[in-house]
């Protein structure tokens, strides 16, 4: 039987920035494979703004729809066949996957087969607004609503992990934000004590990327942001150095090879500022790994002369690049 709750529904596509509304939705019963979970806290991520900007039917997405997808909640009912959690347990939400492609076979599920049509697109099958068919289970989760149906998928739990309620809520950026900086530094740059780590943007995804790396012992880290709070918590976390953008005559590469003279051996982009990424390109030592997460302007063209000739690598990361998740 369909449930009445409330969520945050994108009507239509708009840019450059969300237009959002809280409206009263009906969520119907898990059916095999789902869990249906309260929500107790969603992180925003900036993909949640983009997917709600673009065009009917680019990338599956389609209107109305409710998005989210960094959730943490307790389950309430769960459908035939789930055997990971039953009601009661605190779950943690990430994205969906198929589970049987060869991508998630080899415990690489953030490049599966049908990521596009799972995530990004979703499905009507338990979402009504108004009596109409809505879109939900955005990366299988929906978390913008206070009940949600999710793919077992997307789902960990938690009950042996999480302490209290408010840890519960601190914990829901896991499901995106903290473990795309993590991963990226632990997988994809597999970074240690002999690196210099330089982090661009310090938004969830770069304050994971600088934990990890002082987890790890990188022998110096780098955080760049504009904003000077953000920075200041960059250093609570394990940044040895900050650099502020905004600061007059402000030169990236300058400031970098002052710091490590030989460049930095990994770099974490996460802003997507034009700018910043050819700064930090020069920036970047012999044989460095360039890691590209944040989403750049459609006509903007890295130049590969300079990278080629100091063979730095740039392994772009789709995101989630922590292995073996659930």
């Amino acid at each position: 039987m369909a449930q009445k709750t409330q969520a945050i529904v994108a009507r239509e596509p708009s840019a450059p920035g969300p237009n959002w509304t809280l409206e009263d939705v009906e969520v119907g019963p898990p059916a095999r494979g789902q869990i249906l979970v309260r929500m107790v806290a969603s992180g925003i991520c900036h993909t949640d703004i983009v997917l709600t900007s673009v065009p009917e039917g680019v990338l599956d997405i389609h209107y109305p729809k409710i998005v989210g997808h960094e959730g943490s909640g307790i389950v309430e009912a769960v459908g035939d066949g789930v055997t990971s959690v039953q009601p009661g347990d605190p779950v943690l939400l990430s994205f969906d996957s198929c589970r049987a492609c060869a991508e998630c076979t080899t415990a690489h599920s953030a490049y599966c087969d049908e990521f596009p049509v799972r995530n990004y697109g979703g499905s009507q099958q338990s979402w009504t607004i108004d009596k109409e068919k809505a879109w939900g289970s955005f990366f299988g989760q929906s978390s913008f609503s206070r009940l949600s149906v999710v793919s077992e998928a997307s789902v960990v739990n938690a009950k042996d992990l999480i302490k209290s309620d408010d840890e519960l809520k601190l914990f829901a950026p896991l499901g995106c934000g903290l473990q795309t900086g993590a991963g990226a530094i632990t997988n994809i740059a597999d970074a240690g004590a002999n690196d210099v780590v330089l982090v661009l943007g310090l938004g969830a995804v770069g304050l994971a990327a600088i934990m990890t790396s002082k987890i790890r012992k990188c022998k110096t880290i780098i955080a760049v942001d504009r904003t000077d709070s953000r920075l200041q918590l960059a250093k609570t976390v394990g940044a040895t150095a900050t650099l502020n953008t905004t600061q007059e005559g402000f030169d990236l590469n300058q400031v970098i090879r002052k710091i490590a003279p030989a460049g930095a051996s990994v770099v974490i982009e996460t802003t997507g500022v034009p700018f910043l990424i050819e700064a930090a390109l020069t920036g970047t030592a012999r044989r460095g790994k360039f890691i590209m997460i944040g989403v750049t302007p459609l006509d903007f063209d890295v130049k590969m002369n300079g990278i080629a000739m100091i063979n730095v690598r740039l392994p772009a990361i789709f995101s989630r690049s922590l292995q073996a998740v659930h």
